[in-house]
């Protein structure tokens, strides 16, 4: 069953450096290349030939594939990564962060918790140590597992892993369906949402839109890890989403670019930032499935911090 916890990592600088306006695609690219060193043991330059793929630590988090024994193989054979990003929304410049301050980032997990914590803890210790951005070098402070107002520290720079077991959420609890109708709700988009709906970039993004990107990832995410159909009606929402009015709402396009080592070239990533509120008779049967996307993400990157959203109704 899918569970999830929100990992906060607070790191401390110890060489000055620079990170750009939107650190997420840096941060993931800088996490996958520490993590493959850490652990492959094949070198090979493609994992998809690798007979350790479907047990390699670095392919089931970054890279999942699907085994052919796998009840949805056909429609997943790429699987969704078991992990968001949640970064500082974008800023108007770079961030220089000198030696001394602190900084913060997020990673939300919702399979193999456990197995992944480590890992993850490690990878990002030896990632800041080694540099990352413009010279920026960091110590990992410490690590702390947050679900509501839950909250343990798992990681201690003094003490190491204090904790392999971590405070989580199950599914149902996530998707909980209101008890009274609601007729106006507002989503916010924190982060660059990019929502690609048959080849075309959604701007500006309405309540249409937004629920089938919803329910796309929602039904991938149920396919690979529940193994199951979901259990909304998709279909059903994508219709009655057509109906609902956007009333007021302020958003915009910011372009980004990242680099990609694998094809050597500069990338788009932008997205919507900004926010939509919404109206109609009752938007209830909705917010299950828009809560599940505040742990994680809609649209295309969430693994590099893109598509956070905030619903508040």
């Amino acid at each position: 069953m899918l569970r999830f916890t929100r990992l906060k990592f607070e790191v401390r600088v110890t060489d000055e450096g620079k990170l750009p306006r939107f650190f997420g695609p840096t941060l993931r690219g800088a996490l996958g290349l520490t993590f493959r060193k850490m652990v492959c043991v094949t070198h090979l330059d493609d994992c998809s030939p690798c007979l350790l793929r479907f047990q390699c630590p670095y392919t089931r988090f970054f890279e999942p594939f699907a085994p052919s024994d796998h009840p949805f193989f056909r429609r997943i054979r790429q699987m969704p990564r078991p992990f968001v990003l949640q970064v500082t929304p974008p800023s108007d410049k770079p961030y220089l962060l000198r030696v001394g301050e602190t900084l913060s980032f997020r990673i939300v997990l919702w399979h193999q918790i456990e197995t992944f914590l480590p890992y993850t803890v490690i990878a990002v210790q030896k990632t800041f140590e080694r540099g990352i951005g413009q010279g920026l070098k960091a110590r990992l402070e410490r690590v702390t597992a947050e679900v509501g107002e839950d909250e343990k520290v798992v990681f201690e720079a003094e003490e190491g892993l204090v904790s392999a077991k971590v405070p989580s959420i199950p599914i149902e609890d996530v998707m909980v369906t209101p008890t009274r109708q609601i007729n106006r709700l507002t989503v916010h988009f924190l982060t660059p949402t990019r929502i690609d709906l048959s080849g075309k970039l959604q701007n500006p993004i309405t309540f249409s839109s937004l629920i089938k990107a919803a329910n796309e990832r929602g039904r991938a995410l149920f396919w690979a890890y529940e193994q199951k159909e979901p259990n909304w009606n998709g279909r059903g929402l994508i219709l009655a989403a057509e109906r609902v009015e956007m009333v007021r709402w302020e958003q915009r396009w910011m372009d980004l670019q990242r680099f990609s080592r694998r094809q050597g070239e500069k990338l788009k990533v932008g997205g919507v930032i900004g926010w939509a509120e919404f109206s109609d008779e009752d938007l209830s049967p909705f917010l299950p499935l828009l809560r599940l996307m505040e742990w994680v993400h809609v649209g295309k990157l969430g693994t590099m911090g893109l598509g956070q959203i905030i619903v508040t109704a």
